[in-house]
This record gives C-alpha cells, structure tokens and sequence, in this order.
C-alpha cells in the first residue's frame, strides 16, 4: 500500500486512495488526528486527539493506521460518492 506524505508548515497530511488524515500538532502537546475524503475536508470520518507527548514517527504511524482503518457496517465506496 503506498500512502502519499506531505507537510504543510506544522501539519502533516497522510493520503492513500480516497481519503486522507491531517495530523495538527496541539500548543501544549500532543496532536489532533482528522480523517477525511480526500478533497473534501468537510466530510469528516473520524477525528483522534493524543494528549501525550509521542514522537513524530509514532504519530506518523497512527495516521497511516487511522487511515487504513476499516469498519464492517460502512462502505466506504459509497461514502466517498457526492
């Protein structure tokens, strides 16, 4: 699976097919973590905070697993259709 990396000032976005995660570091630690349809950052699938302190590459691998994340009862395909 090949996920797309790109920082924008402090934020990170994580991208693989039709969606994305957005990775907000917080002011006094920790990050805000918003998976989205790719291009459509209003529809919002789920958001994640971590109040710890975690290191980038840790963060980094949540947002590929929030992005990867699968649920039985949504398809997805669907969801992405305007």
């Amino acid at each position: 699976m090949f996920e797309k990396l790109t920082s924008d000032g402090h934020n990170t976005l994580v991208s693989f097919g039709n969606f994305e995660v957005k990775i907000v570091p917080k002011i006094y630690g920790g990050y805000t973590l918003t998976k989205s349809v790719r291009d459509e950052p209003f529809k919002i699938i789920e958001i994640r905070e971590i109040r710890l302190p975690i290191s980038e590459k840790e963060v980094i691998k949540e947002a590929k697993e929030l992005l990867k994340r699968n649920y039985e009862s949504i398809d997805f395909n669907n969801y992405c259709t305007t």
